[in-house]
C-alpha cells in the first residue's frame, strides 16, 4: 500500500485525487452520522456521535482547503468508489436519514449493526491515513493534515469497539461475532470492486491536472 500510494502522489493532481477521494467519504459519513445522533436516546452515545460527525464535516473542510491550495478542482465520486454507501446498502440496516425523514428511531440490534460497519470503515480509513502519512513527508501541510485526522480515526475506532463490547452484553458476543464476520466479508467485496476502479479515477485526475 505505502508504494502505491507513494507513486500515486507523485503523478499530476495525485495528492488532490487522493483528497477528494477521502472528502467524499468524509462529507457523506458526516451526514449519516449527523442523522444517527438524532435516532438514539442515550445521552452519552449523542455525544459520542455528535463529536463524530463534527470531526468528519472538519475533516472535510480542511481537505477541501487544501485542495484549493494545491489548485485541485474537487469533482463529485462516481458510485462505485462510494464504498460507506455499498457497505451500508448491504447491512441490515435501514438508512439512518431515511429513517429520521420518517421521524422513526433505531433500536440496539440495528445501532450494533451500524456500529459495526462503522468500526470496519473506520479501521481500513486509519490504516490508510497511516500509510499516507508515511509517504506525504515531501508535504509537510498536507501530511500535518492527513495526520491529524488519523489521531482523530484513533478516538473514533476505540470508541466504536467500546460500543461493540457492550452490545457483546446486551446480546451475545456470537451475534457482534456473527454481524461483524458477515459485514467484513461484505467490505472485502465492495473494496476489491473499489480498488479495480481506482486505477482510472486516478487517470481522470492527471489528465485534468
Amino acid at each position: 500500500m505505502v508504494e502505491f500510494l507513494r507513486d500515486v502522489h507523485s503523478r499530476p493532481g495525485g495528492t488532490g485525487a487522493v483528497l477528494n477521494l477521502i472528502h467524499g467519504s468524509k462529507l457523506r459519513w458526516s451526514s449519516d452520522l449527523s442523522a444517527l445522533t438524532a435516532l438514539v436516546s442515550d445521552p452519552r452515545r449523542k455525544l459520542d456521535l455528535a463529536r463524530h460527525s463534527f470531526d468528519e464535516a472538519r475533516h472535510s473542510y480542511l481537505l477541501l482547503e487544501r485542495m484549493a491550495a494545491l489548485g485541485f478542482k474537487p469533482f463529485r465520486l462516481p458510485s462505485h468508489l462510494d464504498r460507506l454507501e455499498r457497505l451500508l446498502v448491504r447491512s441490515r440496516a435501514r438508512d439512518v436519514k431515511q429513517v429520521y425523514a420518517e421521524g422513526a428511531s433505531v433500536g440496539d440490534a440495528e445501532l450494533m449493526e451500524l456500529v459495526a460497519a462503522a468500526l470496519i470503515l473506520e479501521e481500513d480509513a486509519l490504516l490508510k491515513l497511516q500509510a499516507h502519512c508515511e509517504v506525504l513527508s515531501h508535504d509537510p501541510t498536507t501530511r500535518a493534515i492527513l495526520c491529524g485526522m488519523s489521531a482523530d480515526e484513533t478516538r473514533h475506532v476505540a470508541y466504536l469497539g467500546a460500543w461493540l463490547d457492550g452490545f457483546a452484553t446486551r446480546f451475545s458476543p456470537r451475534a457482534v461475532a456473527a454481524a461483524r464476520e458477515r459485514l467484513t466479508e461484505t467490505f472485502r467485496a465492495v473494496d476489491d470492486a473499489y480498488c479495480g476502479a481506482l486505477a482510472e479515477y486516478f487517470d481522470r485526475a492527471a489528465q485534468a491536472a
